[in-house]
């Protein structure tokens, strides 16, 4: 990565959205957007995934190119209805590394949050 440019798209005070490093795209960790509707696993999974999608579409990536994703489930328990979801929308023939954690998460609504790795 010798003389790589380095990309930051704005976040906020804290954290870029996103990085790009040569070929290499970091996503910061997505969540649902607090919308009202965004109650259960599903649709807190759901949500995230497609904030997933846009920004990997900002880039020019896909989840196709997706390297590693890391999963911070609030309660293991909800790990299989998280999984359920996860199946629905990654492609199978692009599997990432992946990898799944119990965390106390920013805020006491949020059930789910994903960070990814993808290359463009």
């Amino acid at each position: 990565m010798n003389g790589s440019r380095i990309v930051r798209t704005a976040g906020n005070a804290r954290m870029s959205k996103m990085v790009r490093a040569g070929d290499l795209l970091f996503l910061a960790g997505q969540t649902p957007s607090g919308a009202a509707h965004a109650h259960t696993i599903e649709e807190q999974a759901t949500e995230a995934l497609a904030r997933i999608d846009a920004l990997l579409q900002q880039a020019g990536s896909s989840r196709q190119k997706l390297l590693s994703v890391t999963i911070y489930l609030k309660d293991m328990a909800l790990f299989d209805r998280m999984n359920a979801v996860w199946q629905s929308w990654i492609d199978p023939g692009h599997l990432p590394a992946r990898c799944t954690v119990q965390a106390t998460l920013g805020l006491p609504e949020l059930l789910v949050e994903f960070s990814a790795t993808a290359a463009v």
